[in-house]
């Protein structure tokens, strides 16, 4: 690679850049202090070929280390012309170039789609740049793209859609150990064969030793009409505008608005069951279901219970300085919500753990056509690698769904009430009627396409059950998770947590 002042690169330039990022979490430039650990070319011949470049940081005490892609365009560096790419001049003689970040490159993403298709090693160093596509990338022509598209909306990768082909994701944070989302999605593309999701076609990762970390994913590109969540937005909003029109006398679910929108529901439920079965349905030892211990029981207690004394002491700061009745009421449900939590699963279980989703929301889910596909199987990002691959109930995934059904329409009232403040009361229980409909098409679609009482207790009493543990697991992380980040939208899972907390949750809701 060209030579770049190593000092100058850690200390001024790459600060400046981290920080105007969207996968950098540090907005400060002043507290962005980078070191340069290593580098490897993306392929093994070019006099101006692309690089990674890894270096480390310190946060919280914690060091992680990140990937950023770089490469040269041989033209001068103009500080006064926005490009987020472009991090500083750079010489070779008589040239003066740019060096850019070229994770969106028709360059870069044609070398790794031609990488890819040869399953190239480059080595350099000590390190290797292992390129490993699946069976259903073999027979796809490599060709330079026409248009790339960067997905706006990440926050911790680089995603970019290349045409109509391919789905490209860098991850920018380098962890070693087995990424789930190629595990997953190798498992079910070239294993399983579940159709509703995106085929996996390749990946890239970084080998050092014996140690292994995730660079870059490949699927296929699937047409459709957005993710659930923004098909769900607009669809709310129609709905909230045709609410305000019809005669008050006239009941809401008349609404010609409200009508398709179950089949969606039911169709979530159907493909979540099916993906269930597919990843229950393994010998192989990563994905082979195991019984549910009674250790795991009280594993799962113990973990939301330290979660609450800390959301619960949280909430009792928060208390002294607000009158939010929603925090009173919280905070008279702590004493009891242990002995709860303890009703809700049996000591001795009759269930399997299972790979899952493990971050499953309505931002997860392709709308295609009269279909939905499933994506994303990274896990929850918060969480260590490889508490991300454990096994658990599939009632997680069902849960987490259900929790962003509730999401999405408490949003949706809160746009509402922008430009109607005075309707709050009839909005707020049209969108709750919405909600419970919605959540009960999918559940009932799930429970009826779900055949493995492992999974989902035949009795609906147990699994009524069942599901409110794991929906209050879920909330009280909503809570800490609101408590740190969006403190304004606190009462969607507090009034999640006391609407679960006063109402038997049974099989048929």
């Amino acid at each position: 690679m060209q030579s770049i002042d190593t000092n100058v690169f850690e200390h001024d330039v790459l600060p400046v850049h981290l920080a105007l990022t969207r996968w950098y979490p540090e907005r400060s430039a002043q507290a962005i202090h980078p070191t340069l650990i290593s580098a490897i070319p993306f392929c093994n011949v070019g006099d101006n070929r692309p690089w990674l470049a890894f270096f480390e940081t310190a946060q919280c005490g914690a060091t992680a280390r990140y990937v950023l892609p770089l490469g040269i365009e041989w033209e001068c560096f103009d500080p006064q012309r926005h490009n987020p790419r472009a991090l500083a001049a750079v010489r070779q003689g008589p040239r003066e170039g740019t060096l850019l970040d070229v994770a969106t490159d028709p360059i870069f993403i044609t070398l790794l789609l031609s990488n890819l298709s040869e399953a190239l090693t480059v080595e350099e160093n000590g390190l290797r740049l292992e390129f490993r596509p699946t069976s259903k990338f073999l027979d796809r022509p490599i060709k330079s793209p026409a248009r790339i598209r960067a997905v706006e909306t990440e926050q911790s990768n680089s995603t970019a859609l290349v045409d109509s082909d391919y789905v490209v994701k860098l991850y920018r944070k380098l962890e070693p150990g087995i990424n789930p989302e190629i595990e997953v999605g190798r498992f079910l593309t070239e294993v399983a064969g579940f159709a509703n999701t995106p085929a996996l076609l390749g990946s890239v990762e970084l080998a050092e030793g014996n140690k292994k970390s995730a660079i870059a994913i490949v699927h296929g590109f699937v047409e459709n009409q957005g993710d659930a969540w923004t098909v769900t937005s607009a669809y709310l909003d129609r709905f909230v505008e045709e609410q305000r029109l019809v005669e008050a006398s006239e009941h809401p679910s008349r609404s010609e608005e409200q009508l398709p929108y179950p089949y969606y529901m039911s169709q979530i439920g159907r493909r979540v069951a099916e993906m269930h079965l597919a990843l229950a349905g393994s010998k192989f030892p990563d994905f082979a279901p195991v019984p549910t211990r009674p250790e795991d029981v009280r594993h799962w207690i113990d973990g939301v219970m330290i979660r609450t004394e800390r959301v619960f002491e949280a909430l009792k700061q928060r208390r002294d300085t607000t009158k939010e009745v929603l925090i009173h009421q919280a905070l008279a449900q702590r004493a009891a919500l242990h002995d709860r939590l303890n009703a809700l699963l049996p000591p001795e279980p009759d269930s399997l753990n299972i790979r899952h989703h493990g971050d499953f929301h309505l931002g997860q889910i392709l709308v295609v056509k009269d279909d939905i596909f499933i994506i994303d199987f990274e896990g929850e990002p918060r969480r260590p690698l490889c508490e991300r691959r454990d096994k658990g109930p599939a009632a997680r995934d069902v849960a987490g769904l259900i929790r962003s059904i509730d999401y999405s329409a408490t949003a949706a009232l809160e746009r509402a009430l922008k430009i109607a403040p005075d309707e709050q009361g009839r909005l707020g229980a049209a969108l709750a009627e919405w909600r419970d409909r919605s959540a009960a098409a999918f559940l009932a679609a799930y429970r009826e396409n779900m055949t493995d009482a492992g999974l989902w207790p035949a009795d609906p009493d147990a699994a009524g059950q069942m599901l409110n543990f794991f929906l209050l697991e879920k909330v009280l992380y909503e809570i800490d998770y609101e408590l740190a980040h969006r403190p304004e939208w606190l009462r969607v899972p507090l009034t999640g947590m006391l609407r679960i907390l006063s109402q038997r949750i049974n099989g048929a809701s």
